[in-house]
């Protein structure tokens, strides 16, 4: 946004309640649906049918899209040294999020920068931890539809069968 509008907070509507609750759920529709299944497909070798039909846009898939839009505002709600959480009824430089100002030592900037690099860590420690535990799994079926369609000498459950057996 800041390229349309550099005079503007960025994160302004698209952190704000107002536009998690309008145009960030579209939005997130939309990518979902037309944008999703051929880069995941296309990157991560999954069955663009099962994508497409995984993204199909149902009352379950809008409420995950504006749940997934919420959380994001929530988890940066601490991680900002401003917050248009609340914005246009409170200004986005009135609340400074916790994280950042418990990390700053009196500097924002420190804060938010200390503030940011813990989240990454542990962000990037649970990914590597899910990659590992998942590894010798359906692992990309998994990650990408939310299940994992079985092997061939698989049921449902994993368990494996020998081809004499049913």
């Amino acid at each position: 946004m800041w390229i349309f509008f550099p005079g503007i907070w960025d994160h302004l509507l698209f952190h704000s309640l107002i536009g998690v609750f309008t145009v960030c759920t579209l939005l997130a529709v939309v990518i979902t649906r037309f944008i999703y299944p051929p880069v995941i497909s296309l990157v991560f070798g999954v069955d663009h049918a099962k994508l497409a039909e995984a993204c199909r846009v149902t009352p379950t898939m809008i409420v995950s899209c504006m749940l997934g839009a919420l959380f994001h505002v929530l988890v940066d709600i601490p991680m900002h040294p401003f917050n248009p959480t609340l914005w246009p009824w409170v200004p986005p430089n009135e609340i400074i999020g916790s994280v950042v100002l418990f990390f700053g030592e009196g500097s924002i900037l420190v804060g938010f920068t200390r503030a940011n690099t813990l989240f990454s860590v542990i962000m990037g420690v649970l990914g590597v931890l899910i990659l590992v535990v998942n590894i010798n799994k359906n692992l990309w079926e998994e990650i990408w539809l939310g299940y994992s369609t079985p092997r061939d000498n698989q049921d449902l459950t994993g368990t494996n069968h020998s081809s004499n057996e049913i």
